[in-house]
């Protein structure tokens, strides 16, 4: 079946993931095929090798080919967005983070534009955060709790809940947030640490 491909990734169907691998019928440099990696289209192709999804700059393997949600992002003209295998569920950003919805450990996904990140739930639509200038793969978005780590950049950051859309700890630098990712309960981190003054 894979013969009519040029290249596909091993991940999915030929590890057992799930019944989806990711491929691209182009033609490739036979001597040299990964230096035309991101020349080519990729779709997302079933099982028994008939294709799925429209075509695509790029596809990520996370998601429904690593058999971890109903989601997969792709990326055209250099923008990203999330889709299932029935329709695009997201706007185009300039970059989404690989955590969160993709991966099925929550309804959330950071999305970039314009240079900055806000968290968004995959279900409504709905903008959950204001703008930041970095996204923190930690708490809501891994499916930990309601609380999920903003900043405004200069290395500096705080706790939002997504409940109520506020600040709830004073702001914090790199060294406490490292302190935060390291436990392995983010919630317990943050009040060993005095970080929910305002809860």
């Amino acid at each position: 079946m894979f013969e009519k491909f040029s290249y596909y990734f091993k991940e999915g169907l030929v590890k057992g993931k799930s019944e989806y691998f990711i491929a691209t019928e182009d033609s490739l440099d036979k001597e040299n095929p990964l230096k035309d990696l991101k020349k080519v289209k990729w779709a997302i192709y079933d099982k028994n090798g008939r294709r799925v999804s429209e075509f695509y700059d790029w596809i990520s393997p996370l998601g429904l080919v690593k058999g971890q949600s109903e989601y997969f992002r792709a990326t055209k003209n250099g923008k990203e967005a999330i889709f299932t295998l029935k329709r695009q569920i997201t706007e185009w950003f300039d970059k989404i983070r690989d955590r969160g919805a993709l991966t099925g450990e929550s309804d959330y996904y950071w999305g970039k534009l314009d240079g900055f990140y806000a968290l968004y739930d995959i279900k409504t639509g709905k903008k959950l955060t204001e703008n930041f200038k970095s996204s923190v793969i930690a708490g809501a978005v891994i499916g930990k709790t309601d609380y999920v780590i903003g900043s405004y950049g200069e290395e500096i950051f705080f706790v939002v809940n997504l409940k109520t859309g506020k600040k709830v700890s004073p702001e914090f630098d790199e060294e406490t947030l490292i302190q935060i990712l390291k436990d392995s309960d983010f919630e317990e981190a943050l009040k060993k640490l005095n970080l929910l003054t305002r809860v």
